[in-house]
């Protein structure tokens, strides 16, 4: 039976939980981000060194008060095993050595927007909010803190003594969590593997069928001509939607031109050498890109709907049930291999997904990739609810430490994991071969929470894909090998009033794109690419630039 895009969201969210938290207490010292806002440099031991005999965490003197505390946290995450993160046994183990017990408020994604909007509202602030995805604070963490909403973490950076030394370690992290004054106002969710922070493959871009190739015989295509030959012999071969885009006409063949067609990054890009910004509809090559998306659509080598959406967003799998579909733009990277038929998306028993580098003009090319992946994520806030900064300070920062990331991710040793003969975090049996009908992510739900403030360690999920059926390592290892990126990177952040600007002229030009693409595609435009670029100053395109350009430089001076 086929399953929704829902079932999709919460398999590939058994590793990305969330939470956070907040209780009572001391007052803080004034404190300068752990180091100099001028020059960046952030020192990793500023706490006190713990005496004798007495537990630690990376610097972080365990527990964190002799007194049972507590701290209200909301948060996304959602399990179908589990009702309360308080349930988890490696949750269990961080209360008992922090001594704070986190009261969890946890909701959907959907239903966490929902809620956002309505604690906002309501003035009813949680001790630590995080929302994750797509909600975020209206004008950002300096404009919470203004707004009175907010606490300027900037004044407790001493008491985190593990997250300053993940920041000194690396100082592209660095640069990405510090604001444009250089200080630490908000802190932020940090990407790494077991032995260190490192940015996270990209998990989607395009897969083809590798087992319809083999049964046609035909060699992986690298060149735009390579693949519209084999669009061609698919389609004479009976295939009605052999190529797939998105609902607007956008797809990674554009980066053979160099252009972004994502219109989840609102199709911004950046020249790593220029350090400009562009808008991917106002080059050249956008213009190329349609021209040849028209003469492939009237050659029937796309799929004649592709206007109704992504097949995952739409839950309609039946031009990859029936073979009718060589080449597909894939969101999430744990669909490859055998999974769509494992998990009962398609009925087809020979359906098997592999990743493949975005194409070029011509053999020899760079390949162009356009990964905003970052060393750091969202924000987590801490709010003026929370009556004991300090204390929210520490249990965030045991958060970034190699024991609580353990606890987080691994869960229980000698239980969900071991040391291999190499000494590194390995899983047993009972997660990665588990009974019940269990996969190994729902049995490792009990012992960890996965993904969530603090850490987030993408080697911990890799490790859960144990068999040739799942292609997700591979898969991140394919999309990363680009020779040039061309995405805005995540540390370039708008300041509320560039996003008032962009809000008042954006819906209009991203409309005015998506009906040109749409339409050029499918022949029912003939506006030149001259004309559509003039088209787009019209509507304001060039304030959005000078917006992100800003954003872009202070980014550059940090």
């Amino acid at each position: 039976m086929k399953k929704r895009v829902v079932a999709v969201m919460l398999s590939i969210s058994m590793m990305m939980g969330i939470l956070a938290g907040c209780g009572n207490g001391d007052a803080a010292p004034a404190a300068d981000a752990g180091g100099d806002a001028a020059t960046g440099n952030v020192e990793a031991e500023s706490v006190e060194e713990a005496p004798e005999n007495v537990e630690t965490a990376g610097g972080l003197t365990l527990p964190l008060s002799d007194e049972r505390k507590e701290l209200n946290v909301v948060t996304q995450w959602e399990s179908n095993l589990i009702s309360d993160p308080n349930e988890i046994e490696g949750v269990q183990a961080m209360e008992e050595r922090t001594n704070v017990h986190i009261n969890y408020q946890c909701y959907g994604q959907t239903e966490m927007l929902e809620k956002f909007t309505m604690i906002l509202n309501t003035g009813e602030y949680p001790d630590i909010l995080f929302p994750a995805g797509p909600a975020v604070y209206p004008g950002g963490y300096e404009q919470g803190i203004r707004d009175g909403v907010l606490i300027d973490m900037h004044e407790y950076i001493d008491y985190m003594p593990n997250y300053k030394a993940l920041l000194e370690s690396n100082p592209e992290a660095r640069k990405q969590a510090a604001y444009d004054d250089g200080k630490f106002h908000g802190i932020r969710v940090i990407n790494g593997r077991d032995d260190g922070v490192a940015e996270p493959a990209p998990g989607f871009r395009i897969a083809y069928r590798e087992d319809l190739l083999k049964k046609m015989g035909e060699d992986l295509p690298t060149t735009i001509d390579e693949w519209h030959d084999l669009f061609v012999k698919c389609r004479d071969a009976g295939m009605t939607a052999a190529c797939t885009l998105e609902h607007d006409g956008g797809s990674p063949f554009s980066l053979a031109w160099e252009v972004m067609t994502d219109w989840s990054q609102r199709y911004m890009q950046y020249d790593q050498e220029t350090q400009k910004i562009n808008f991917g509809p106002m080059t050249d090559g956008f213009g190329e890109y349609l021209e040849t998306m028209r003469q492939w659509y009237a050659e029937g080598l796309i799929d004649k709907n592709f206007t109704a959406g992504n097949y995952i967003i739409i839950a309609d799998y039946s031009n990859i049930e029936n073979d009718q579909t060589m080449l597909l733009d894939l969101w999430f990277g744990n669909m490859t291999g055998s999974y769509m038929y494992d998990e009962g998306f398609v009925s087809n028993p020979d359906v098997y997904i592999k990743a493949c580098p975005a194409p070029t003009l011509k053999e020899g090319d760079p390949i162009v990739g356009y990964s905003n992946n970052s060393l750091i994520e969202q924000e987590i806030y801490v709010t003026t609810a929370c009556e004991d900064p300090v204390l929210a300070a520490k249990w965030l920062d045991y958060l970034y430490s190699e024991e609580g990331m353990k606890y987080r991710f691994y869960g229980i040793e000698g239980k969900s994991y071991t040391y291999d003969e190499n000494g590194s975090l390995a899983y047993t049996d009972e997660i990665l071969h588990p009974a019940d009908g269990l996969s190994p992510s729902q049995a490792l739900s009990y012992y960890a929470m996965g993904n969530y403030i603090g850490y987030w360690n993408s080697e911990a999920g890799e490790k859960l894909t144990v068999t040739d059926k799942n292609e997700l390592v591979e898969s991140g290892k394919i999309w990363s090998d680009v020779d040039k990126n061309i995405a805005v990177p995540r540390g370039v952040v708008l300041s509320a009033e560039e996003e008032e600007i962009i809000n008042q002229y954006y819906t209009d030009i991203e409309t005015l794109v998506q009906e040109h693409m749409v339409k050029y595609i499918i022949g029912q435009d003939d506006t030149t690419q001259e004309e559509f670029v003039e088209q787009l100053k019209q509507y304001g395109i060039e304030q959005i630039l000078e917006c992100y350009q800003n954003a872009a430089d202070r980014y550059k001076s940090r």
